[in-house]
């Protein structure tokens, strides 16, 4: 009998050990609110008030999955796996947010998958509502929030907090960057090769030392066939650059941000040229967060088109994982502008299933980390 409960223990040993080659970690955000929106600025006119509860107000409701497998010498093997989880209603885990598996080293990070889109990160890292909230600014400009099919590099640190990233995708499915359906020909795309493809290429160096945060991002999307060749109102390429920094004080952290988009129709003249600024601030006060933030964005080939936002909110800070937060936001349009509000930072207006509305509003609600 004592055998059996020896060679019973060393075989729970040798499973234990086996399993613990892979470090798996569970995740996730339970973020659930009031959101109140109204009021008409420019193009958007007569919107009713509009109240009502809702999932991911500060950001997205989530849970996900990740780790990493030592394979000796310095090299691991990583990888991640997010949905999105409505929990205001039964859409339950509604859509995988990213998705990657890779390698990490000396030499760096490499991985591949649906990867979060790397400018859609920069807005949120100087923004200080972070990618959430009602206050947000990122939802003012569109954005390739998420690449399908793309693969980076992420480079070691070197010159003292200088990284660089590199990445590709061969086709980044729908984005808000612009409705691609109708753009790529999806109907055509698996006859005529990679016609109606839309194919990102970026590179970003970001600087970190101390206090100081710098960042300068180049990206392009060429649309590669697709419908109606030659027609004005398609786009043959998207060209965007990004500059942001931020300094924290300690008693304040500073960022700003500057970018510009550049839509190429198919007859060579620009449809949009698009720049788009803001300033931004927290103040941490004890368990209390201040945030603000402050910006416009205008398209320089359509007349009347300026968006200016501005977003305030607090956070009050329960624990490390839980706290409470309210905000205010008001967005006035020029007369041709039609910019709304949403707290998804990834729903600039006019996207499908974004619903944007009303040009003032506040929120309240509660998140809690995992």
């Amino acid at each position: 009998m004592q055998k059996k409960i020896i060679a019973l223990a060393l075989a729970g040993l040798a499973s234990s050990a086996a399993f613990a080659q892979s470090n798996v970690t569970i995740y996730g955000r339970m973020d659930y609110g009031y959101l109140y929106r109204g009021d008409d600025s420019g193009a958007s006119l007569n919107v009713d008030n509009r109240g009502e509860f809702a999932s991911g107000i500060g950001s997205g409701s989530r849970i996900g999955f990740k780790g990493a497998e030592d394979l000796g010498n310095g090299l691991k093997a990583i990888f991640q796996a997010e949905f999105g989880l409505g929990m205001d209603t039964n859409t339950g885990l509604n859509s995988t947010r990213n998705a990657y598996v890779g390698l990490t080293g000396n030499f760096g990070t490499v991985v591949g998958g649906r990867l979060d889109g790397v400018r859609y990160g920069v807005f949120n890292k100087y923004d200080a509502f972070a990618g959430g909230h009602i206050g947000n600014f990122t939802q003012m400009t569109s954005q390739v929030d998420r690449a399908n099919n793309a693969i980076a590099y992420i480079s070691p640190a070197f010159l003292g907090g200088l990284t660089a990233t590199l990445a590709y995708s061969s086709h980044i499915g729908d984005s808000n960057i612009l409705s691609l359906d109708p753009q790529e020909g999806k109907a055509t795309a698996l006859i005529n090769g990679n016609d109606g493809d839309a194919v990102l290429y970026t590179a970003m160096l970001n600087y970190a030392n101390g206090p100081l945060s710098l960042t300068a991002d180049y990206e392009v999307v060429n649309f590669m066939g697709g419908q109606t060749t030659g027609a004005a109102s398609l786009y043959d390429k998207d060209t965007v650059y990004t500059l942001g920094g931020s300094w924290d004080f300690g008693v304040v952290k500073l960022g700003a941000l500057y970018d510009n988009q550049t839509l190429e129709a198919r007859n060579g003249s620009d449809a949009a040229d698009i720049d788009s600024w803001f300033v931004s601030a927290s103040v941490p006060l004890g368990k209390f967060l201040v945030k603000a933030t402050y910006g416009e964005t205008e398209d320089d080939q359509a007349s009347s088109s300026k968006s200016s936002k501005f977003g305030i909110g607090l956070d009050y800070n329960l624990s490390k994982r839980t706290k409470l937060y309210t905000g205010y936001a008001i967005i006035d349009n020029d007369d041709n502008a039609g910019a709304m509000l949403n707290p998804a930072a990834n729903c600039s207006t006019g996207r499908t299933g974004c619903t944007n509305y009303g040009t003032q509003g506040g929120e309240i609600g509660i998140a809690h980390v995992f």
